[in-house]
């Protein structure tokens, strides 16, 4: 497709939006400027369906499709029914892999469904790539519908220090597992169904974090995307999230809001969460929100001892100044040129220093950060609930906290890497996550990360009360990586869908 008809899809298919009559309550899809039968003099209303479930309300197994859609094999395509506007658009089932015997359809339908961004096609190599909201996923599988209800924020600032006010993680519904007792602690790793990349875990994640924060999107003024995996080498996942997820106040096709993509290995994220929150307690930022978002579908050449840890994900946080749920009370960060892994320019995968990635690379800065974080804040060991850190692997976060005065209470709960592998800018951010799903009003946790090249970055959040009120409007890390409908694939179909992404 040419750009400006790209363009115009985008407007429509990345929240399904539709017109409909104010006056006979017809409902057009693709949008329609006046109704057929009110005529000129109709008024007409947008509205979309972004986070709204629908039901299948027909269907059908696609065995031999286009050349455009030829990575999906084979898929079920079928007319999605929004009983609410009485809506009815062409959609395909995503996360669904039909088997090679005949399906029997009539099982599938009237089954709730929910959207979900993903890619559809891409233009060869060096073209566009499409996505779209226009494909669904059975509310009754892994994916569970979540209502977006704004509320309106409190008055005042609960927390004299800006932090985070919502948070999310998504991780896709398929895994790989290692054998025996797993690769350097890691038994199981999360990859990305075919129509997956770090753009649409990054837009999944941020609608998460929308829906746990309770906020409107127009108040998020910023986004940093955080990435060593992003779709283009030139063109921002940034601006995709944003146009997606609504963020800023709209305005003739784009919204009044910024951000960048950024990278700095696995922490190009966790590195930019000390601008978001002195964006924040800016006094000309207007009280409003910042997201940061760190997403990658984790790289390693086939057969590389990478590849048995590697995952794929995308955590997003929001941070402001009204209803925190964890106050950003320090930071310190510790770089050094220390070359332990690195890619070059047009190279497809990564290369890693072998033992040099330890001691004088991962070691070094994580506990150097540790310690110097605790120190500004006049805290040992015993003073922090919790330690959330980048996880390379299941073993380098752990002896690194050990070495550093911690126990295994503190370290256990953010070591999620054994269950989902290293999901590289997304590591240490979901860690910190599944230490919030379970942390109490007062704890305190020492998050570190670690980026290549090299460099860690130490913040010591305290919990506040808030979090309690939150809590029912999030899919934990835990329920994604024990969600009995999650889905075990072969090397082969693991390597096949990893390159896809």
């Amino acid at each position: 497709m040419s750009e400006p008809i790209t363009r115009r899809k985008i407007l429509v298919d990345y929240r399904i939006r539709a017109a409909k009559c104010k006056n006979c309550g017809r409902v057009y899809f693709p949008p329609k400027s006046f109704c057929d039968i009110e005529g000129r003099g109709s008024r007409m209303q947008e509205v979309d369906h972004f986070y709204k479930n629908g039901t299948l309300l027909s269907c059908n197994v696609i065995r031999g499709p286009t050349k455009k859609f030829d990575y999906l094999k084979s898929f079920l395509s079928g007319i999605i029914h929004f009983p609410g506007d009485n809506l009815k658009v062409p959609g395909r089932i995503t996360d669904y892999i039909p088997p090679a015997e005949e399906v029997d359809v009539t099982e599938f339908i009237g089954r709730e469904v929910v959207p979900r961004f993903r890619k559809t096609f891409t233009d060869g190599a060096s073209g566009l790539i499409y996505y779209s909201s226009m494909n669904f996923s059975f509310v009754d599988d892994y994916y569970p519908f979540q209502e977006y209800r704004p509320v309106k924020p409190s008055v005042s600032e609960n927390s004299s220090k800006p932090g985070i006010v919502g948070y999310g993680v998504y991780l896709p519904k398929y895994r790989i597992k290692n054998e025996g007792h797993g690769v350097l602690g890691v038994v199981e790793r999360t990859l990305p169904f075919a129509d997956e990349d770090t753009t649409t875990f990054a837009v999944e994640a941020g609608k998460r974090a929308l829906i746990h924060s309770a906020i409107e999107s127009r108040h998020v003024k910023k986004c940093f995307v955080g990435s060593e995996s992003a779709p283009y080498a030139v063109n921002p996942s940034m601006s995709t999230v944003s146009q997606v997820l609504e963020l800023g106040e709209p305005y003739e096709g784009g919204f009044f809001s910024g951000g960048i993509d950024s990278q700095f290995a696995c922490k190009a994220a966790t590195d930019l969460f000390i601008d978001a929150a002195a964006l924040v307690a800016y006094s000309t930022f207007g009280g409003e929100y910042v997201m940061v978002i760190g997403a990658d579908n984790s790289q390693a050449a086939a057969g590389d001892p990478l590849d048995y840890t590697v995952g794929a994900g995308g955590a997003a946080f929001i941070f402001g100044r009204r209803d925190v749920i964890a106050t950003l009370d320090c930071y310190v960060p510790y770089t050094s040129d220390t070359p332990d892994f690195y890619r070059r320019a047009g190279e497809e995968y990564p290369k890693h220093g072998g033992r040099f990635t330890g001691v004088p690379a991962y070691f070094k800065h994580v506990g150097t950060a540790m310690r110097a974080a605790m120190k500004a804040c006049n805290l040992t060991p015993k003073d922090i609930q919790y330690v959330a850190s980048h996880s390379p692997n299941g073993k380098f976060p752990y002896q690194a906290a050990i070495e550093a005065g911690f126990n295994r209470e503190q370290i256990e709960p953010g070591l999620v890497v054994r269950y989902i592998g290293n999901l590289y800018s997304a590591s240490c951010p979901t860690a910190l996550a599944a230490v919030l799903d379970i942390a109490k009003p007062g704890d305190k946790i020492l998050m570190t990360s670690y980026g290549s090249g090299a460099g860690s970055d130490a913040y010591i959040f305290t919990v506040t009360e808030e979090i309690e009120q939150k809590r029912e409007r999030s899919i934990t890390v835990r329920e994604q990586i024990e969600n009995p409908h999650r889905q075990y694939v072969d090397y082969s179909t693991y390597r096949r869908w990893k390159e896809s992404g």
